[in-house]
Formats: structure tokens, sequence, C-alpha cells
């Protein structure tokens, strides 16, 4: 029988085992959950594999994974996917591999009713019909837009994460990432002093849980989806934002791991690791803002990572493993992912998306490209994390104010890679005032339709207009492992993302290191010109740098070590001629001793002002223009000179088209026009550019 709530008329009733009260209360939402109490065993509740059945409003039978809520209760939760009524049926629980019925205690109703629905619409998936692209639960193209919340910052979780989002909504951001850290207060097996005692092996801290479920609700509340990233390296790493020696499972603190390495083998470590993945699962995986389940932050950085092939394996043998169990308790099917800067690693078969991070020098070009070829893109690749970290050249007031991460929000719009790249240091943003920055760029996405459906088609128009600029290629990857790059470099000025290859650092060839030693360039020189590479600095221990042109040797430079008065050569600039013709100019370190650093490679080829970048669908062209020189400088736009040109735009399909420039600044349209197109090269003149501008062409129906 059911009866309105507000009549609070209950009845007990004892049937299937179940003691319950029988009511109904509406929901607006909040997840559907049932709590309930069985016996208690002398097992770890941690450890037991409770799971309760529970019927929809379709009557499809729902049979969920229960969590501990502590004194021997125990929940469960679905999302609120229809309207009408959920009702809890009855409670197992896995021994042996088979269920056994167990008698159970449900406290409070034991029929909710829905009124508003989940309105996030579901978890996120793949588009099958793309296999690249993301869509929501409602079948929506859904395009991940936002930044990095990986712990709270000046304030408590209970109180950053509900403003942060919030400030997320305004600008449009909808994806974001957040560690379980034990610093950050959110790692349910690792808590630090300050913050209360550390549970007892094999156990959770329900304040924890409890803390998570407030960000739940509040990512839920303003419509971010959160990437939950479940370990990060520092917990088994020696060598890099170590916290192996504070790790409560270090033997050395009374743990039972003797090195980070064992984490990924070591039977107790991967049984307790089932555990916590499956309470995760089970306590959140209601939550359709819940985007992923990212199993690692930069395993790279870990000490098996980096280990032999045998410790490799174990790390792709544990990825996949842990993969199974939270798709197996995660009856809502959420995505499953990990971080890694090897997109070839074994770790990924069986991973849903590729989450690479980011640290280049020529980071506004590196975040357009990716390590995978077009034909291994088997489903979705972006940047889960990109800063300026490595970017040699920007002044300390530009990192202090974070002047570089809008502009890199911007670019990774025009990526190689299926998604945008997501900035690391959006906090900066927030506390620097330059939210209306981001707000710009969120309104574009919009009023562009790139939030409307995937452009999946990146090219690179030229650019007409005055030679007042000068071809050069920035050191752009650093310390990144790879193949020696052997580039073919356009000399009509645009600038494909595949030069970022061209490493800042040059290792020792002779000492075989696995990045690269080497560059190699071809190029049609329009006329003989002077070519300079620059030079920034180099190890202490020596280098070596040798440039030629078609086998012959034009520079020829070996370094010594450093010694007391005589420092290894920092800011050197090395000239040699090229004629005119086709080229090969190879950069290379072939006899060390150890790397030099490159700032960039001026091939002495004048080139206009102005590049661009364009995504390409049926009926819509979005553009993105940067000035070549003015982009990063750091001087005030008034003592900057703008520049114009005309956009040469390939493959357009003959129509009417819309086109509208964009004020970035303003963050506003400026101006549209019509343009009748009889179909293939359309060229566009641009606006004056002091800086960037972005355009979008729609074709009128």
């Amino acid at each position: 029988m059911f009866v309105p709530h507000r009549l609070q008329r209950f009845c007990l009733r004892l049937c299937g085992g179940i003691l319950s009260t029988t009511a109904l209360l509406s929901l607006s939402g909040a997840p559907v959950e049932f709590t309930f109490r069985v016996d208690a065993t002398a097992e770890n509740p941690f450890a037991r594999d409770i799971w309760a059945t529970v019927t929809t409003p379709a009557d499809h039978v729902l049979r969920l994974p229960a969590f501990y809520v502590g004194d021997n209760q125990w929940s469960v939760r679905t999302r609120a996917a229809l309207k009408g009524n959920y009702e809890f049926q009855n409670v197992s629980e896995q021994r042996g591999g088979l269920p056994t019925t167990l008698a159970a205690e449900l406290k409070g109703r034991d029929r909710f009713r829905v009124r508003d629905i989940d309105t996030l619409g579901g978890p996120v998936r793949i588009d099958p019909r793309s296999g690249t692209q993301f869509i929501d639960g409602r079948g929506d193209y859904f395009q991940p837009l936002g930044g990095n919340l990986p712990w709270a910052s000046g304030s408590a979780p209970a109180s950053y994460y509900p403003a942060a989002f919030g400030d997320f909504a305004t600008v449009g951001f909808n994806w974001t990432r957040v560690w379980m850290c034990h610093w950050g207060q959110l790692n349910l097996d690792w808590v630090e002093p300050a913050n209360g005692p550390q549970p007892a092996l094999g156990t959770l801290d329900l304040g924890v849980a409890r803390r998570l479920d407030g960000i739940m609700e509040a990512a839920e509340t303003h419509g971010v989806r959160i990437q939950l990233v479940l370990q990060h390296h520092g917990q088994y790493t020696t060598f890099n934002n170590t916290n192996w020696a504070e790790n409560p499972w270090n033997s050395a603190l009374g743990g039972f791991l003797d090195s980070p390495t064992d984490f990924f083998t070591n039977d107790q470590a991967r049984e307790l690791t089932r555990q916590k993945y499956r309470y995760i699962a089970a306590r959140w995986g209601y939550s359709s803002a819940i985007m992923a389940w990212e199993l690692f932050n930069e395993v790279m950085w870990t000490n098996a990572r980096r280990g032999d092939a045998a410790d490799n394996a174990a790390v792709a043998a544990w990825h996949e493993e842990m993969a199974r169990v939270l798709r197996r308790y995660d009856v809502h099917g959420h995505l499953v992912t990990t971080s890694d800067d090897d997109l070839h690693h074994a770790m990924w078969t069986t991973m849903d998306y590729y989450q690479p991070h980011l640290y280049a020098n020529d980071m506004v070009l590196g975040v357009q490209h990716h390590d995978l070829a077009a034909a291994a893109i088997n489903r979705p690749v972006f940047y889960g994390e990109v800063g300026d970290d490595n970017m040699a050249d920007l002044t300390s007031e530009q990192r202090t104010t974070g002047f570089i991460h809008p502009l890199l929000a911007w670019s990774g719009l025009f990526g190689e890679t299926t998604q945008p790249a997501q900035i690391w240091y959006v906090e900066t943003l927030r506390q620097q005032g330059r939210w209306a920055e981001l707000q710009s760029l969120g309104r574009f996405v919009n009023a562009s339709g790139l939030r409307r459906a995937p452009l999946p088609r990146v090219s690179y128009p030229t650019v007409l207009g005055d030679l007042d600029s000068s071809l050069k290629l920035t050191g752009g990857l650093y310390w990144h492992r790879g193949p020696a790059p052997e580039l073919e470099v356009p000399t009509d000025g645009h600038i494909p993302a595949s030069m970022v290859t061209f490493p800042r650092i040059l290792t020792n060839a002779a000492e075989r290191h696995p990045y690269p030693s080497r560059a190699t360039f071809h190029v049609d020189y329009p006329a003989a010109s002077v070519a300079r590479l620059h030079l920034r600095g180099m190890s202490n221990r020596g280098g070596s740098l040798r440039i030629t042109v078609d086998d012959r040797v034009a520079v020829d430079e070996p370094w010594p070590a450093a010694a007391e008065g005589r420092p290894t050569p920092t800011n050197q600039t090395f000239s040699f001629p090229v004629g005119y013709g086709r080229h090969t100019v190879v950069v290379e370190n072939p006899v060390g001793a150890d790397w030099i650093d490159l700032v960039d490679l001026d091939l002495g080829i004048p080139v206009p002002a102005l590049t661009a970048v364009a995504r390409h669908g049926a009926d819509r062209v979005v553009l993105w223009v940067r000035h070549r020189d003015n982009l990063l400088s750091p001087a005030s736009d008034n003592d900057l000179t703008p520049a114009t040109g005309r956009i040469v735009i390939d493959d357009v399909p003959a129509g009417e088209w819309l086109v509208s420039w964009w004020d970035v600044a303003g963050s506003r349209s400026t101006h549209s026009s019509t343009v009748r197109h009889r179909g293939g090269q359309l060229t566009l003149a641009t606006p004056p550019i002091t800086r960037h501008a972005a355009a979008w062409l729609e074709r009128v129906p």
C-alpha cells in the first residue's frame, strides 16, 4: 500500500527476511538510498560482499552493492533515473562465489517516490557511433571542458568544493579532477595526524566518506563531472613528489610493503585495494557527477613504472585487475581511465580513454599534439593536466598571475586530441581574478557551436599578409621519451602541431637515452638565408652541438664539464647559411657528455605574423588565430602592434555562410557578415589582432 509521506502512516511488515517500516518518501533528484542492519560477524565489515535488491518504477530489478556506514549498518544507492516508486526487496552476501540470503532490518522507509529525475541525465559514456567522443545519459554530445581542483585550497573541502563548482558553472565548465589524497582530507585509508586517527588496516574512514558525499552533491548541483583520482604517484615513488616515507603501508612505519614497487604485486595490498575500490563504486557509483574512475595520477612516476619489463607488466596487470573490480561493482557503468605519458603502454588496453598530461616548453602548440598516430585513435584522448612548469621563457609575473592558462584553454580547443586540454592551475585563475577570461572562453564554446556536436577535422589554414615575422621552431617537448623527430617544415607560416616534437632537451647520443638526441628538418627555402639556433644552456657535465645542412657540418661545438672559474656556456647563438631550395637540417648532441637545452631554431624565412588553426564539420568551421610574436609577450597590449591578414580555409562546402568574429577580451561577438561561397577555398579577412582572436563560420540552411 502506498501512502503520502506527509501522513506519516507507518506499519511494520516482515517479508523475505526484511523487517521494515513501510512509508512513501518523495525525492527530488537525490539518490535513492536504503539503509539496513544485518547480523555482525567476526569478519571485517569493509571486507564483506553484501548486496541488496531494489525494484524500479519500470519494474526492473537492480542488484546493488552495499557499503558499510557503521554500527552494523549498510546502505545501497542508485540514481534517480525514473519518476515513480523504488522499492527495497532483499539482502544477500556473496560467500564462496554464491549468494546467501541475509536477514536484515531496514532502517527507515522501504519505498521512495522520485518526483524529479537526475538532472545530469546519467553517466557519461563513449558514443558508439564514433568510439572517440563522449555522450551523456540522454545521448547528447558531451564535451569535457574545465580544469583541475585536485584538493581544497585555502579552506576545508566542505566549503571549498561547493564554491569552486559554483564558479565553474558561471563560466560553463563541466569537468574536473578530484584526488583522493591524504593532504586533501579525501583518502579513505590514509589520514594525516592533524585530521584524525589513522584508520586500522583494512578499514576506511567514514568521516572522509561523508566528506566525499558532500562533494558529489555539490558537483551534481552545479553540473560538474568529476574524474575521481583513486591513487597518486607520490604514494608509491621514492623520487618524484614522494610520500612513501609517510605511507602507512610502508614496513618502516609498521606496514607490510618493503618497497613502493610491491604495491602492484603484493597480495595483501591488492586485496585491500580491491576492497576499497568496491566501497568507492558502491557508495558513489550512483552519481552521474562521476565522469570516470581514474586509477592513478601519473603512474609513470612510480618506482614500478620506472622499473624493468617485469615491473611494467605488473603495472599493466594491476590496471586490468582493478578496472575489472570497478566494472563489477559499479552497476551504473562509469568509465575507467588512468594517467601516464606513454600512450603505447600495455596498461591502456583495459582503459576506456587515454589521459596523458603535458608540461612542455611550447605549451601553446603542445596542447594540440599527442603521441598517437591518427589510425591508432580508437577511443577518446585528451590532456587531463596542462601547465606552465617547463615554459622557460615566461616571466615570474606571468607565472604568478597565471597568464598562460587561459591561452592554453583556447589552444586546447583546436588540438588533434579528441577533446580539449584541461587546465591544471585553474585555482590560480580563481585567486588572481582572471575568471572573466575563462567566461569568454565558455561563452565562445557555446556561441560557436563547439559544444553542439564534434568537429572532428583539424586543419592549419594559410594566412596571407605582410611578411613581418620569421619562421621559428621553439624547443617544444621537455624531457619527453620517444624517437628522434623528423619533420617536414611548411614555409607558408602555418604551424602543424607536430612541430612541438622538436625537443627542448637533446641528450647525449652516445649514452643511448630514451630521450631524443637529434632532430631533423626538411625545409624548402624560398630564398637563400641565414638560420640561427639559440642555445639556452647545458648540463654542468658538458654537452655538444652539431648542425649539418645536407650532411655538411655547419656548426660543431663540444663543451667540457664545468670547472671552477669555467662554467658551461649559456645563451649562445649559432648562425649558419642555407641556400635556396630544398635542404635537410639536422641539429644533434652527438658526443655529450650530457644534455643541452635549446631555445629555438630560427630558419630565417619571412612569414606573416598571424597563424591559424581550424576545426571543421559539415556545416561549421571554427577558427583560432594568434600573433606568433605577441601572444606570449610580457608587454602590455597597448605596447604591442596588431596585425591583419587573410585566412585561406580549404575544403569549405558551397553555400551561404555566416561569419562571426569573437572579441576575446570583451567576451562577445564583435561583428558578423554573410559570405556566398562556391565551394573549395574560402578567404577570410581578419580584424586587427594583437594577441589572439577567434571566429566561426556557420552555413545558413
